[in-house]
């Protein structure tokens, strides 16, 4: 992405033409920031003294542009209005100095999508970090992410049972042969990494909080293989056995966390279903190709979800869950099969494989199956061929978040969601040591976090 992309605002406005008198600035509690040598911009620190913090959104009055700058060099959610008057100049105080601009015609009686939120994981890991620090400090954390005084999420992805981002491979029913479930039970994780941030979440926020659940594997006795990774399909076949008690064992998350007063608005049916087919694949997995996840949610997840009251009016359900390239073809077979289209409210994605993929499928899915909405359910920056997993300070992550999300918007996409709320220094905790990048990083020996660019891209939406 060119030098232009180093004004990053709301989303697509960089340097507009606009009639304007006056711009005011708003005073909040500015970023303390914080630069690494190896990097081209800064994080911002918090801790129990200082969090930098922005003014609740509010609607204007007529005339009035509210407007939030963030740059490479010096800003981080500047705020300031921008009053309409009869003289044409640049917004930033630095006009374009190659005297080319942009003018943007909004026509309103075009619409396109219904947006329904952005977002970030509930995992093991997240959890695990947010607990090392203060009482006051982790309910400023949550705030940043979902307060008014924040980027206000709206969306939260809960692993249903563990993931690679746990401390170790675990479900929610590790008994052989407990063809009942009658001894799944939440986990310590749940009750001290997951639950007690989703209620606080609950609680911060104004708005009303979408959360759904991705499982990453069955128990393991459920499986052909007998292991949590390294590929493995259920065993036997849709409408048998497994299939139908891996479909209530997502039924009983569902009731168990219910229990905890909190409701899922929706599921996938399986985190990346292609890993497995791959009999090396390090962390938690369970396959599904496009005609089994068909029979799997008509026959048995479909029928067991309606039977217990999760129909589309409580439970939206995502199919896919996977990279962007073979989301199309797996979408087309599930949805020529009207008896499990008619579960089906929406089509989960990862950003994985993006460069590899074509966008206009997005665009030919949402015109042949226009009740569908497309939601992007995982990213994060894993800077492969670095051993070092976590870059602070780097403008790489605003450039890529933002141009991911403004690709994804531009061809009906109807969210993003990243992946780990919060990360240690290293990219962990990983089970199997996958670590990768976050939007924030937690000090817990320096009793502080940092906020990366990339919290702020995701703040532009």
């Amino acid at each position: 992405m060119s030098e232009k992309f180093e004004h990053f605002l709301i989303y697509i406005l960089l340097f507009i033409i606009i009639p304007l008198e006056k711009i005011t600035y708003a005073t909040n509690i500015e970023c303390q920031r914080k630069h690494y040598s190896d990097q081209d911009s800064f994080v911002c620190v918090c801790n129990e003294k200082i969090c930098d913090t922005f003014d609740p959104l509010k609607k204007t009055p007529k005339g009035i542009v509210q407007v939030y700058e963030t740059s490479r060099e010096n800003f981080r959610f500047r705020s300031s209005q921008i009053n309409f008057s009869g003289k044409n100049i640049s917004i930033f105080d630095d006009d374009d100095d190659d005297g080319h601009h942009i003018r943007i015609n909004v026509d309103r009686s075009k619409k396109y999508q219904k947006i329904i939120g952005f977002g970030g994981a509930f995992t093991d890991a997240a959890g695990l970090n947010i607990a090392t620090l203060s009482k006051g400090l982790q309910s400023k954390l949550i705030e940043d992410y979902f307060g008014s005084n924040g980027i206000e999420y709206t969306l939260g992805r809960i692993p249903i049972g563990g993931s690679d981002f746990s401390s170790r491979p675990y479900t929610y029913d590790d008994f052989n042969d407990d063809d009942n479930l009658s001894k799944f039970s939440l986990q310590m994780e749940d009750y001290q990494f997951k639950i007690p941030y989703l209620k606080m979440a609950q609680k911060i926020s104004a708005n009303k909080l979408k959360y759904y659940g991705s499982p990453w594997s069955s128990p393991r006795w459920m499986k052909t293989n007998n292991d949590i990774r390294h590929g493995g399909l259920l065993k036997g076949h849709p409408g048998g056995k497994y299939y139908k008690l891996f479909a209530q064992y997502i039924v009983r998350f569902l009731q168990e966390y219910e229990k905890q007063n909190i409701s899922m608005w929706g599921i996938t049916i399986e985190n990346e279903p292609g890993s497995g087919f791959d009999p090396n694949y390090k962390w938690n997995c369970l396959g599904f190709n496009s005609t089994l996840e068909r029979d799997f949610l008509k026959l048995d997840l479909g029928p067991a979800l309606y039977k217990n009251g999760y129909d589309k009016n409580k439970l939206a359900v995502m199919i896919y869950d996977d990279q962007m390239p073979q989301m199309k073809t797996f979408t087309e077979t599930v949805m020529a099969d009207e008896e499990a289209a008619k579960y089906v409210s929406g089509v989960a994605f990862h950003w994985y494989h993006n460069d590899r993929a074509d966008r206009n499928d997005m665009d030919k899915l949402n015109e042949k199956f226009p009740n569908l909405f497309l939601l992007a359910t995982e990213a994060c920056e894993e800077w492969k061929n670095d051993p070092k997993k976590v870059h602070l300070g780097s403008w790489h992550l605003m450039n890529r978040y933002a141009n991911d999300i403004i690709n994804d918007l531009n061809h009906y996409a109807t969210g993003w969601t990243d992946w780990n709320l919060a990360l240690d220094l290293n990219g962990g905790p990983n089970w199997v040591g996958n670590m990768v990048d976050a939007p924030i990083i937690i000090n817990a020996t320096a009793k502080e976090y940092y906020k990366q660019p990339s919290f702020y891209a995701m703040g532009h939406f």
